[in-house]
């Protein structure tokens, strides 16, 4: 415990300012910040917040606003948002998308239900096989245009048999169809080509060959901070063991610990699954949990986990005292007491001294006060968002009182509520998270002082 709090913390939170005037100075995200959590203290003191505050929050959101509308240094997502509440051809567009795959697979299946390859194969030689030979490649290439017209000269010609008809008719009349074809001619209209450059600036399209990329990058990246907790782990608990006395109970480390089925308490949104932990305990005994470490790749993942972290917590302590529960791990079964599980609780929002975030990225610039999640948020806001219309559409902005809806909210909406808390979970996120290097160094220097 020592260890763990006399270790460097490399990845703090800066300090909020100190002032209304040092916030605004800061500029608009500083003096949003600001203004949330004067918010976020007001009502967890059940008093109204300043009276200055909601001139702030407003003030700063409609000059984020503004800055997010830039066409050269703005955010490309809130662009492509503000086109999507603005053209309705854009927001049918993306409708469809939601329904395209399951379009395509159904048109494609339906369509080699009567002519795909191995199917024609079996046909006599003639007019109608080599009438529906082009159909299974149209679908696969995805021409829906042309597939629709040649199911048509098909069925004109009246050279399918008398069996075939009613299936190309139901593809042809289909609403899988329509909305395939629908959704390329949308594709063809500028606004619309407009959108998927703003989408495709925001970052690759999920379903990508980047966004998969992107992916195998970041599990590479998770699997090397994993390696790096797990070692500092095992470290930690080779030196403890060289220093225990000759039958006490001995340390082992333990990984990707998983709560058993049945576990006291509701698994929904609780983390289930845990990084490392150091487990002590004698031959044939139950283990006592000494450490708990959730392991991150980059500093700023680990805010928006905390909160799962803290639910997974509370429901590990609700164990029974007497009660020995077997988790399955990465390194075997392992049986831990119940009373040492109670010692999970957290301490109010807080983590409790012995669980911490591990993480080996390197040293960072200062993380910023108001976080891209919560700007994304803010910005997504029904007020916002009109306000963005208007000065979209080449009007004046709007007054920013305009924006107060959106101040409201943050006290009664539970969208916002993690928007709400934004500031202090990350500073308590960052505040609980040491660099492996740091964990051991801290480590090596509380055993020799002992």
């Amino acid at each position: 415990m020592e260890a763990l709090r006399t270790a460097p913390r490399r990845y703090l939170m800066p300090a909020l300012p100190h002032s209304t005037e040092a916030a605004v100075e800061g500029g608009a995200t500083t003096a949003l910040a600001f203004a949330i959590e004067a918010a976020r203290l007001a009502k967890e003191r059940h008093q109204p917040p300043p009276a200055h505050a909601q001139e702030m929050f407003t003030r700063a959101l409609s000059q984020l606003i503004l800055q997010a509308l830039d066409p050269d240094g703005g955010d490309p997502a809130f662009q492509a948002s503000v086109l999507q509440a603005q053209e309705a051809s854009v927001h049918e567009h993306v409708q469809l998308r939601k329904t395209r795959a399951a379009d395509q697979r159904a048109v494609r299946m339906a369509t080699d239900a009567v002519a795909h390859p191995g199917k024609l194969r079996r046909m006599p030689a003639g007019a109608a096989r080599e009438a529906l030979a082009p159909l299974h490649g149209l679908a696969a290439a995805g021409s829906w245009a042309e597939l629709a017209r040649a199911i048509e000269q098909v069925l004109g010609q009246h050279i399918a048999e008398p069996q075939g008809r009613p299936p190309l008719q139901a593809i042809l009349s289909g609403t899988a169809l329509a909305r395939l074809l629908r959704g390329d001619a949308l594709l063809a209209l500028e606004v619309v080509r407009r959108y998927l450059a703003l989408c495709e600036r925001r970052g690759p399209l999920a379903g990508s060959h980047a966004a998969a990329a992107d992916g195998r990058t970041s599990a590479r990246e998770g699997e090397r901070a994993e390696q790096a907790g797990s070692e500092a782990f095992h470290q930690i608990a080779g030196l403890l063991n060289e220093r225990r006395p000759q039958g006490t109970a001995a340390y082992r480390v333990v990984r990707n610990l998983r709560t058993p089925r049945g576990f006291p308490g509701a698994a929904s949104k609780a983390k289930e699954e845990w990084d490392a932990a150091l487990l002590r305990s004698a031959p044939g005994a139950a283990a006592e949990l000494i450490l708990l470490a959730e392991i991150k790749a980059s500093s700023a993942a680990a805010t928006s986990d905390l909160p799962r972290l803290l639910r997974g917590l509370r429901r590990l302590a609700q164990a029974s005292a007497e009660t020995a529960y077997a988790f399955a791990s990465a390194d075997g079964a392992a049986r831990i007491l119940g009373s040492s599980l109670h010692r999970l609780e957290p301490l109010g929002h807080s983590l409790p001294p012995h669980v911490f975030y591990c993480c080996p990225a390197a040293a960072e610039p200062p993380p910023q006060v108001l976080s891209a999640a919560t700007k994304a948020v803010l910005l997504a806001e029904p007020a916002s968002l009109a306000f963005a219309q208007q000065v979209a559409r080449g009007e004046a902005a709007p007054p920013h009182a305009a924006l107060a809806p959106a101040w409201h909210s943050l006290f009664t909406a539970s969208r916002l509520r993690a928007a709400l808390h934004q500031y202090e979970t990350a500073a308590m996120a960052r505040a609980a998270m040491l660099h492996p290097d740091d964990l051991l160094a801290a480590a090596n220097r509380s055993l020799r002082q002992s």
